[in-house]
């Protein structure tokens, strides 16, 4: 009579090999989540700065005179409080002539952000 014995269930070196692949593959989905959180953020705030330089560009189009001259646009620019830029933030408009040219002027609207210092730039061709 032969005697078979079988063993049922894992070995301890077996769930040792289950836990620590477990465990690696628990670490890997935490770092691919933190990574896409913070690209998302830094995404929403390039976002929300470009629709600020965008609106304030549209704004001083109608200061570029004819002849083109170098105006610092009034009033002055700001960043509403609520904008949900991180801080530091802050904006410049600035209208020049590109060509030396008399009629055609460039508006710039360059708006700076965060930690470490992040740039939004549109600019636009304005020929009166």
């Amino acid at each position: 009579m032969k005697r078979h014995l079988g063993q049922s269930g894992f070995s301890a070196v077996e769930l040792l090999i289950t836990l620590f692949i477990a465990a690696a593959f628990i670490t890997t989905g935490y770092q691919l989540y933190t990574i896409v959180i913070r690209s998302g953020a830094d995404t929403r705030a390039q976002s929300r700065a470009s629709n600020i330089a965008y609106e304030n560009l549209r704004r001083y189009i109608p200061q570029a005179t004819i002849p083109c001259t170098v105006v610092t646009p009034s009033p002055t620019p700001t960043i509403p409080v609520d904008s949900g830029l991180p801080s530091p933030s802050s904006i410049t408009v600035t209208i020049t002539c590109p060509y030396g040219t008399f009629t055609i002027s460039k508006v710039e609207a360059s708006v700076k952000y965060g930690t470490p210092q992040q740039e939004v730039i549109h600019a636009i061709y304005v020929n009166n």
